[in-house]
Formats: C-alpha cells, structure tokens, sequence
C-alpha cells in the first residue's frame, strides 16, 4: 500500500533566531493530536514507510520526489517463532490437508483398507518461495504558503512471489496414489466397476437369503444363512460397504476415475487383502466365486509435478474436480499503476530559526497533514494460490509530525491514521482467508481492511552542514480485518447458508527498526552557497517482531529529491 506525505528535509537546519509560535491553543490541540495516535501500534503492511519530518515545502517551490523501494519477504511470524514462506507450501505428506476435496476418497480408502489409520499421500512436495514488492512512486508537491504545501503522487506497484515448487524428487516413495491421465480412465473405471458390480451383486444375493430363508429353510442356500444369520448379515454389509468406497473413492466411471493406488504399494495391498478377506466371509454363505476376482484398478507411474500442475491441453489435479479448479502454482507478478493520491501538510508550530546566526538552545516544529487515495484495480481471485495483492484499494490518511534539534542531535516523532475502503473480490468462503492453502468454496466477499496506526521515532546525528545520519524505530498496529458474504459461487452448495460477517482477521502489532543516511544541499541553496537543491537519501528497514501473520519484513529505499522554483524569488 503506498501512501502519500510531503517529505520535506531535516538533515542541516537554518540558523538564527526568528520564532513563529503557533497560538497556544492550536498548539496544544496539536499536540494532543500527536500523542493521542501515539500510542496505537500496528501491524506490518505489504511495504514498510520510513518516517517524514515535519517541514513544508518552500514557498512557490515544486517538489518531485521519485522513490525506489525493494521490500523483500521470506518468513513470517508465527506463535513459535518464525515461519519461513516455504513451509507455507512445502509438505512430505500432499493430501487432504493442502486438497480439502481429497477428504472423501481418504475416507474411503479407510473402508477399502479396514483400517481407520489409512492416510491418502500423493508424496513429497516440496518449495523454495519469496515474496518481493516493488513501490516506485513519484510525487509532485507544491509549496502554497510558507505552512503550506499540496501534492499529488502517481505511484507504480510491483508485487512478485517466486515459487519453485519440486514433487517427489528424492529416492523415497512417499506417494501411495497416483493421478490417471485421461487415455487411462475409461479402462480403469471399467475395471472399478466390474469390482463395484460383483460386491453388489453378493451384497443383494445375501440380503435376499437372509428374507427368504426363515420361511423356506430347505431352499437352496439356506442351511448356511440360517445357521450364522448374524454374521451373514455382517457380510453382507461389509460387502456393499465395499463396493460403496470403491465408487466414492476411487470411481467408476470416466468422470469420477482421477486417482488411483499405486501399484505394489502398501495402500494396493491393503486394499486387495480386504477384498480377498470380504471374497472368503461372501464365499461361506454363497459359494465359490463370490465376490470380485479381481481388484481395483492401480497406477503405475508416481505422482509427478505434471500429474499436479498439468501441461497443455491436459490439466492436473489442481485444476480438476479434486482439485477444485486452482490455478497451477507459480511465480506470480503483477505490476500496477496504483491510481493518484492528493495530500496536503500544514506547519501549526514552528520554532526553527530562520537567519544565519549560531543556533540557539531546543528547536521544534510540528505539522499536520492529509492524503486521499484513489485506487481501481481488477478483483482478486482466490484461486491463484499466492498472489500478493499489490493494494488495499481506496482510503485516507491522516499523519503528524514532531521535528526537534539541539546541537547536532535531532529528530523526528511522527504518528499517522490509514484506513482502506472496503473491496469486493473472489475468495474462499470457509477457513482461513490467508492461508496459502485455500479451501476451493469461492465466492464474492467483501473485504474491509483493518485501520493502520502507527507510531515512528526517527532519531538523527548531524554531520557537517550536507549529511545526517538516522536510526529509525517503529511500532505499527493494525485493527481486525472483516469479510462479508456478497454471493456464494455455484458449486459452492455448503456457503449458501453461510451466516456473515466471516471470521476475521484478529488485530496485530508489528515493530521496526532502521537505519540511514541523508544528503542535502537545500540549505545551502537557501543560503546561496550553490547552484542547485537537491536530496539523495538511503535507508534500510526491518521488521523484528509481530503477532502471528506478521511478515517480517527487510525494505532497501533510496529517494531522490529535486527541487525548482516556479513562483516569486528565492
């Protein structure tokens, strides 16, 4: 999210004693302004902002700032410590923990196996993975008066996560299924069927003994029913449950056929000993040759990347009905024009001399201003796995800054108020919205960002008239984060009755440190000692703690600053 602030300098200050005390009153309800936002901390946003001073521009001057941030993001915080993105998609087990929909054939590979133990795997996946976001803005800011100034900023947005993903590329056979291109389906689900067949087939001709043979214990077949009906009966539905799973877990059809065992896996023997084992219980009470004599259909090749991410035309779990219709995984990036935001600063207390004389004693300023930003960027979609969204859409933001020197010492103690309007976009209905792993139930939400509030203590040593070192500390909240049910998607049959508002994202907090340098000759320039205002400024920053979901955050900023007179003389 870019966010506008005149950004005036603070590096050298004008000597000489000319006060400009604000009315007390103004001054006071400033100040109480400055320490009311203070306090409230928030949470980490998709760029870091480095903390601005409080002086306006020069009268009748035009500012342009051009600013270049890298902001880079490979781990994130978590009630443990730090996660690394990687994790975020990296498993030794892919199934229905990543793949909501694989929940059912899990399911019924527990019935195939008899054993309620019985994980569906499709192997090791692994990932290397890193967010990296670009913020270019350029600002034009005008000095108006000598308190105030107004701008406008055009900023240029690039959010970019590389993901390199890996499927079973070690020794370990982790994966007890396996995807079926399409050429395979039609013969496997013919061979599913002919098993799903047999064990209804056996399942009918039991319950039809076990009605019939009460009254005709003499008929064919009744000696044996008559004499177990209990366990008969326990046969019998252990044979429909049989061929139940078969159906639900790994088809019977064209449609439905998508995975399958591996061939001589421990799954593919499990389930052929529970068919063996259901073919002797159905044999005692129908004979030789009940049940099914051959097994459900297995894949012989391991799960593959391509089986997951699909190649042209043939698509991959991912995108299939198991899959939900995810995108494949891959590097996303997505460079922006983020829309034009106007801002405007006002100096309510000036205490800096302005003339040439040896400073005097404790100097201070403090200013207030104001930005809205206006932002139309195409909607979201859920369904690309890990993309950055590269803003929080329209909003405003109110700020104020404190400016104090003393020698060679200075700094700045800066507060600001952002809130983002809501935004409608493509998301999963149903658990967490953040997750890397969505569960594929999409719809249209109403996303209503949470309020940022930040507080910043920038404090700076001066070098000679030109440079200044600072040190930079930060401490940011952001409020809860809310969806909003707009329309549930259509094959999304459980939302529908879905209740709103979703749940949130909770409150978080985040804290920051940096450091830079700055170089100025606009004092000089002031002062007639050369030809041209310029400032060059480079700064890094870190995040170093955060609640759970933080991103920790390292931002590199270099911003340039040029000054030209367009009305009246210096």
């Amino acid at each position: 999210m870019i966010t506008f602030r005149p950004m005036p300098s603070l590096v050298t200050m004008p000597s000489a004693p000319a006060f400009l005390a604000a009315r007390p009153v103004i001054r006071r309800a400033a100040i109480v302004v400055l320490l009311a936002l203070a306090p409230s901390v928030l949470s980490a946003q998709l760029t870091l902002t480095h903390t601005e001073d409080a002086a306006p521009v020069p009268v009748g001057m035009l500012r342009v700032r051009a600013v270049t941030g890298w902001s880079r993001i490979d781990e994130r915080f978590s009630a443990t410590g730090r996660r690394s993105l990687d994790d975020e998609i990296s498993t030794d087990s892919l199934g229905p923990r990543q793949l909501p929909l694989l929940t059912p054939i899990e399911l019924g590979l527990k019935t195939l196996t008899n054993n309620p133990l019985t994980r569906l795997t499709l192997g090791r996946l692994g990932a290397v993975s890193g967010e990296r976001i670009v913020v270019a803005p350029i600002a034009f800011e005008f000095g108006v008066t000598r308190r105030l100034s107004v701008g406008l900023l055009f900023p240029f947005i690039q959010t970019r996560r590389a993901v390199h993903i890996t499927v079973n590329s070690d020794t370990l056979k982790r994966a007890n299924m396996g995807y079926l291109p399409e050429r395979l389906r039609s013969g496997a689900a013919q061979v599913n069927a002919q098993v799903y067949n047999a064990f209804i087939k056996a399942a009918d001709s039991i319950a039809t003994l076990l009605s019939r043979c009460p009254a005709n214990p003499l008929a064919t077949g009744c000696a044996a029913i008559n004499a177990n009906a209990a366990d008969a009966s326990a046969a019998q539905l252990q044979a429909r449950r049989y061929a139940d799973a078969v159906k639900s877990a790994l088809g019977t059809d064209s449609a439905s056929v998508l995975i399958a065992p591996r061939a001589s896996s421990a799954l593919a023997t499990a389930i052929d000993a529970e068919r063996a084992a259901t073919n002797t219980r159905l044999q005692k009470y129908l004979g030789a040759g009940a049940g099914s004599s051959v097994g459900v259909f297995t894949s012989s090749s391991d799960f593959s990347y391509i089986d997951l991410q699909g190649r042209s035309p043939a698509t991959g779990l991912l995108r299939s009905a198991l899959g939900g219709g995810l995108d494949s995984i891959q590097t996303t990036n997505r460079p922006v024009l983020g829309g034009v935001s106007f801002g405007a600063q006002y100096l309510l207390m000036d205490r800096f001399q302005h003339d040439t004389l040896p400073p005097q004693g404790l100097q201070t300023r403090l200013a207030v201003g104001g930005m809205l930003r206006f932002e139309s960027l195409r909607v979201d979609s859920a369904t690309k796995l890990g993309t950055v969204s590269p803003s929080q859409g329209s909003g405003f933001e109110l700020h104020s800054a404190l400016d104090f020197i003393s020698g060679n010492l200075g700094g700045t103690i800066a507060a600001s108020f952002n809130k983002s309007q809501p935004r409608t976009l493509d998301a999963s209905l149903i658990g967490d919205p953040e997750a890397f792993w969505v569960i594929p139930a999409f719809g249209k939400v109403t996303r209503t960002p949470g309020a940022i509030m930040s507080l910043d203590v920038t404090p700076r040593y001066l070098i000679g008239d030109w440079f200044a070192i600072n040190g930079h500390y930060g401490l940011e909240r952001t409020t809860a984060t809310t969806y909003q049910l707009v329309e549930a998607g259509a094959d999304c049959v459980p939302c529908n009755g879905l209740g709103a508002p979703f749940p949130s994202i909770g409150a978080r907090t985040a804290q920051r440190v940096g450091f830079g340098i700055r170089y100025t000759t606009v004092e000089a320039y002031q002062r007639d000692q050369t030809g041209f205002p310029v400032e060059v400024s480079l700064s890094h920053l870190e995040t170093i703690s955060g609640d759970p979901g933080v991103s920790k955050v390292a931002r590199d900023q270099i911003q340039v600053r040029l000054f030209f007179r367009v009305r009246g003389s210096k």
